[in-house]
Order: C-alpha cells, then sequence, then structure tokens
C-alpha cells in the first residue's frame, strides 16, 4: 500500500508509531507517583481539541474527538486533514479506517503483523498512556522528567519519541494535559486538548 492512497490513517500512523520494550524507571517523588495511580485509574474518557501533524513530505490539521474505553478506541477527525471525516477505531487486535464509504482494517495483534500491513511499529496503547500524561506500561523508558513546581510528567521519551508537556488543567478530580508536542525524526505532532470528560469507573 502506498502513503499517498491514504493520507489521513498514514500520517495517524506515522504519530502512533513507536517501539516495544520492557524497562521502567521509577521515580522517588511521592506527589507523582500519587497523581499517576490516580490518572492511570481513569479507563473511560474522552478528550476534544485539534491535532497537527507535520511529516517532511506533508503538513495538515485536524479537529480530534478521542474517545477510549479500556482497550477500545474511537478516534474522529474533521476538518483539512479529515477531507471531511475520518473515523478510526481499534479494540488492541485490529485497526478500522474509515474515509466516507471505504473501509480498511488492519491486523495490529502482533508487530509482526503491524509490519507486515503498515511497514511500521503502532503501539496504539501508547499515545493512550501518553494523552493523559503518563508512560506507557511495559514499555522502555528512555528519559522521564518531572517538572519540581507542578510534580506533573514535563517530557518523556520511549521508543525514540520525545513527549513534552506544555500545560495542563484540572478536569473533575483529575489533572490532565491540555497541550503537547510528540516528535521523532522528521515527524512532528502537537496536539491541544481542549475539554476532558472523564470516568474513572
Amino acid at each position: 500500500m502506498r502513503p499517498g492512497k491514504y493520507p489521513v490513517p498514514w500520517l495517524m500512523l506515522l504519530l502512533l508509531a513507536g517501539c516495544a520494550g520492557l524497562e521502567r524507571t521509577q521515580t522517588n517523588t511521592v506527589a507523582w507517583e500519587a497523581h499517576s495511580q490516580s490518572v492511570a485509574s481513569l479507563r473511560q474518557w474522552t478528550a476534544s481539541g485539534k491535532l497537527a501533524l507535520r511529516t517532511s513530505d506533508a503538513s495538515d490539521s485536524a479537529s480530534m474527538v478521542w474517545q477510549q474505553h479500556d482497550r477500545e478506541t474511537h478516534l474522529q477527525l474533521s476538518g483539512p486533514l479529515g477531507v471531511g471525516a475520518t473515523t478510526i477505531d481499534s479494540d488492541g487486535e485490529k485497526l478500522d479506517i474509515r474515509q466516507g464509504d471505504a473501509l480498511r482494517t488492519l491486523d495490529i495483534s502482533t508487530p509482526e503483523a503491524i509490519a507486515l500491513n503498515t511497514g511500521w511499529d503502532l503501539p496504539l496503547h501508547s499515545l493512550v498512556y501518553w494523552l493523559k500524561g503518563l508512560p506507557a506500561p511495559d514499555t522502555e523508558i528512555q528519559r522521564l522528567e518531572i517538572d519540581p513546581h507542578t510534580e506533573l510528567l514535563r517530557s518523556l521519551q520511549q521508543g525514540d519519541w520525545e513527549v513534552r508537556y506544555e500545560a495542563y488543567d484540572q478536569f473533575q478530580q483529575f489533572t490532565l494535559p491540555t497541550r503537547l508536542q510528540i516528535r521523532r525524526g522528521t515527524t512532528r505532532a502537537k496536539i491541544v486538548i481542549s475539554t476532558w470528560q472523564t470516568s474513572s469507573s
């Protein structure tokens, strides 16, 4: 498959790319540990905002509504990047991409299947954690920096992706990111979240 045939999914897949590992970094900050445990309990949420993606070949932006229910992801994109509307659904085993009447299903159950279908590793679960301001579990943490004033995650590096957190806000009982930047190589992503709807049940 050539990336040009499916511009929105391939830009999203670039954003979702990464590498798996086993190491975890321990922190000694009691406030950070309490915060991360609280946010980790958030299994159902909706984040609404804007996404801008830039690669060496393209630069686009879109409105974004990301809904997460445990392992199930539902992502809606609209605007210039979405070319009307694009939805991406994943249950951790497969990835469904819908653009208008067109539907494409990718097997993402194993790294081998991901590479066969897309050419990249696509651990979607990593971004699910990064959006909440947490490192992905069971993935190598190359660097983790906690802001000494806020006791919140300031920057993170996993799978050669660098995630920088620029702003947080309070939503119900949770303190969650509202502006972050993600980059690896020539790929840059900026996510601005205007609203979080949360549920810890």
